[in-house]
């Protein structure tokens, strides 16, 4: 186990390139450490890699070093079952090709090498008049892939799925009714208060009163949907515009989708809920049913029985009380606002009556 990118050497990347299965009749003989940066989660550096021979089947050239911050090992860990075990049982996923990952537990370090999408991406999202429908039904079309697979697979009812999953994001987490209840104990006591504190001149009694009910309201109807178990799937968790690699030349690559550390058990819509909500209201009033029809039909066409368009919509308008409260967990006034918006426009007040 390495604990730093200064220890990777050639023959230290052979060995591990030709475990993977990703080398067979050649070797690297040289690897250059390029630039690093830094996420909330990791640090991220590039390296040009260099093989004795070159072949189609030869791994990319441009790989990243993935470094976990001690404080996210747990992300870590999950990112590293999710290459391992979900994207490898997923045809065809929209993720960059992972070549080798690694934890010890005891010294909390976790790394993963990756190929490198900047040489055919690009993580910045177009501009708002850029995301059209098109791109979104090809999000839609890459995020099917995992919803459909994954859909009530025995695999997101097992235990790491069902012990909860922190975080901001984790009022979307479908693990069990009771862990749902101590998420919304946790918003009630500590981060509610905390978020009307901060943004108390914008932050009115009314619209504390207003969050209060909701969270009230979401535990007693998410608890309910999830108890069986059924119509559940593998989501990324947070799908917006900026964790998503857009492709430099349409014609040849395909979007891809990264930071899976959050990804979760939980109701399909909620992902396009998620992508679409955060932007321009009037934008999204304008194709948000559309891209859910897609959605829909895009289950029905892959072979999912058993659900509605009706609960469908249904669980789309759940999922829009659900993005109410990743703002309050980051304590942003700004990204809560198109949230209360979406709620009001979808009449998510009718359900929690």
């Amino acid at each position: 186990m390495i604990t730093s990118v200064e220890q990777i050497t050639p023959q230290w990347l052979t060995n591990r390139l030709q475990q993977k299965g990703h080398l067979s009749h050649h070797t690297v003989t040289d690897v250059q450490i390029g630039e690093t940066f830094e996420s909330t989660a990791a640090f991220f550096t590039r390296l040009k890699v260099t093989y004795s021979t070159k072949s189609e089947d030869s791994p990319h050239t441009d790989l990243v070093f993935k470094d976990y911050r001690k404080d996210w090992f747990g992300g870590g860990i999950a990112e590293s079952v999710f290459f391992n075990e979900i994207a490898a049982e997923t045809p065809d996923p929209p993720v960059f090709r992972c070549y080798d990952l690694d934890y010890d537990r005891d010294v909390r370090q976790c790394y993963l090498i990756l190929e490198d999408a900047s040489v055919t991406h690009v993580e910045t999202p177009p501009k708002a008049e850029g995301f059209t429908v098109t791109l979104y039904k090809q999000i839609i079309d890459e995020l099917l892939k995992f919803h459909t697979r994954w859909w009530e697979h025995p695999r997101i009812s097992q235990a790491d799925f069902l012990r909860g999953r922190g975080g901001p994001l984790r009022m979307a987490d479908a693990a069990t009714p009771e862990i749902t209840g101590s998420y919304c104990q946790h918003w009630r006591e500590t981060l509610l208060p905390q978020f009307a504190e901060k943004a108390q001149d914008e932050f009115s009694q009314e619209m504390f009163d207003f969050v209060l009910y909701a969270i009230n309201g979401w535990e007693r109807l998410y608890s309910r949907r999830i108890k069986d178990g059924k119509a559940l799937t593998l989501l990324h968790g947070d799908l917006h515009p900026w964790n998503i690699f857009y492709p430099k030349n349409r014609a040849i690559d395909r979007l891809y989708f990264f930071d899976w550390e959050t990804y979760k058990r939980g109701i399909g819509p909620y992902d396009l809920c998620y992508l679409v909500g955060g932007g321009f209201p009037q934008q999204r009033r304008a194709i948000e049913k559309d891209l859910l029809c897609y959605y829909y039909d895009g289950l029905v066409n892959a072979g999912v029985l058993g659900y509605s368009w009706e609960d469908c919509v249904y669980d789309y308008r759940l999922s829009v009380i659900a993005t109410l409260f990743p703002p309050i967990g980051w304590q942003d006034m700004y990204r809560f606002k198109p949230r209360q918006i979406q709620f009001e426009d979808w009449n998510c007040q009718e359900l929690l009556e």
